[in-house]
């Protein structure tokens, strides 16, 4: 929903800046060259200005409304106890995780996210450090689904989240983060189905010509995961 919004906003700018000018305006000018640098400057603009929108904590702020202890997600408010958990899978999900632990304070007591392999070691090479978790965060990082597949390392992170959401109580609350690429990393294939063959029935489905809605109806019925098996680990906490 809020990713949306700033879609828009990015839209918006584009329209305005390259709205049609009369044509005597533009036969007047002697320098055409001078008009395309404009243009290529207004282009890089807006695909900054685009870009800035989504950023993970950005998107985040936008998202959640802390009020002493309280906050408003959505539209709807819970109480907080020092009792959110918060679990994440996504390639956007470190930044996220980082700002909502800022946000939320000593209210968040346990979290475990799945991030691709590397990310941590990348936002640290870009000086992306606003995106790190602090040194001494609650919040697990596991990073796995190297090349955008699911691996071994993404089913342990996925293992974890269960784990995690398992052990809730009618009392806890769990904030979900996800972001783009999720779907590699969370693989939890329902046994006894094992990873390679849920990745081998997807292949052969998508080399058969099936639809991005039929494979991922297929995914869904062999994930544990996946289609409100997360939720209903999480029960009966409040997600």
């Amino acid at each position: 929903q809020f990713l949306l919004r700033s879609t828009e906003l990015s839209m918006a700018r584009v329209l305005s800046l390259f709205r049609p000018q009369p044509f005597l305006a533009l036969v007047g000018r002697r320098k055409p060259t001078l008009r395309k640098m404009s243009m290529d400057s207004r282009a890089r603009g807006v695909f900054a200005a685009a870009v800035e929108a989504v950023q993970p904590d950005i998107v985040v702020r936008q998202s959640i409304e802390r009020k002493e202890d309280s906050v408003i997600i959505d539209g709807h408010k819970f109480t907080l106890r020092h009792n959110l958990h918060l679990v994440g899978f996504g390639k956007a999900v470190l930044g996220m995780a980082a700002e909502a632990e800022r946000i939320m304070g000593d209210h968040l007591v346990k979290g475990v996210i799945s991030v691709p392999h590397g990310s941590q070691q990348s936002l640290q090479q870009h000086g992306k450090h606003h995106l790190l978790l602090k040194e001494n965060s609650c919040i697990k990082v596991m990073e796995g689904a190297k090349h955008n597949l699911p691996d071994t390392d993404a089913q342990k992170a996925a293992e974890g989240i269960k784990q995690l959401a398992s052990e809730l109580t009618e009392k806890d609350l769990l904030l979900v983060l996800i972001s783009g690429g999720g779907s590699a990393l969370l693989p939890a294939p329902i046994p006894p189905i094992s990873l390679q063959e849920k990745l081998d029935v997807t292949r052969k489905l998508a080399a058969a010509g099936s639809t991005i809605q039929e494979l991922n109806t297929v995914r869904r019925a062999l994930s544990f995961l996946k289609g409100g098996g997360l939720a209903h680990c999480a029960h009966p906490a409040q997600v």
